[in-house]
């Protein structure tokens, strides 16, 4: 790997320090809200997103309630985490509109430009044949697919931020929902799906690498 290209493919601090942060707090929060009980007064009808699993679904096990629910420690620690992922979203498009190494849109969406899908075509072509045995191509044959992947996880984070502060001031305790906000709530979950989905991959990608010599998350260790 030549200097030019271990620049080229250098994170700015600031970056690294905002996947550190961002990292612990996306995982605490799927974790708070695959666990955490969502108060809802409910009509007496099963709620139209139980497809979700129970911790999770915006229902009350279709047990009929009346009047205010409390809500739970776990529910309010999960709608003011949310809020401050929401800041450090915000935060994170700010520094998508500079040059930072690493921040900047093309490098997060290469797939919206000419370049970026001619190196993305490329890298899917040499590293599939990898893929099929679970051996992944070194990171400088590999740096478009990587960041098509933070991209995306960007993109359902925000989604989820988006959704997840409506209902933070739409969601009712004290009467069942309407149909926006289950429609709302609908999106946040199915998003929440996606970005599991999204990280898993990722977080198998970065053990792959690690465990072939790739040393992948010296690169974005805020210390680096």
């Amino acid at each position: 790997m030549t200097t030019q290209t271990v620049k080229d493919q250098a994170y700015a601090k600031s970056i690294r320090i905002f996947h550190s942060i961002f990292a612990l707090c996306m995982i605490s929060q799927l974790a708070i809200g695959e666990l955490m009980d969502v108060p809802e007064v409910e009509d007496g009808h099963e709620a139209s997103i139980s497809w979700v699993t129970p911790a999770v679904a915006h229902e009350s096990h279709g047990i009929p309630q009346v009047g205010p629910v409390e809500e739970t420690l776990g529910f309010e620690v999960h709608e003011y985490l949310g809020l401050f992922i929401a800041s450090l979203l915000v935060i994170r498009i700010l520094l998508a509109m500079t040059s930072l190494p690493g921040a900047n849109w093309r490098h997060l969406l290469p797939w919206l430009f000419a370049p970026g899908r001619s190196q993305l075509s490329r890298e899917i072509k040499l590293q599939m044949s990898g893929w099929k045995s679970m051996k992944l191509a070194p990171p400088e044959d590999g740096e478009a697919v990587a960041r098509s992947v933070h991209g995306f996880i960007l993109l359902a984070s925000i989604t989820m931020a988006v959704t997840g502060t409506l209902l933070y001031f739409g969601w009712s305790i004290t009467a069942p929902q309407t149909m926006w906000v289950e429609l709302v709530a609908e999106v946040h979950e199915f998003t929440v799906v996606v970005l599991e989905i999204l990280l898993g991959a990722h977080i198998l990608a970065v053990i792959l690498h690690q465990r072939q010599g790739h040393h992948i998350i010296d690169r974005i260790k805020p210390s680096a």
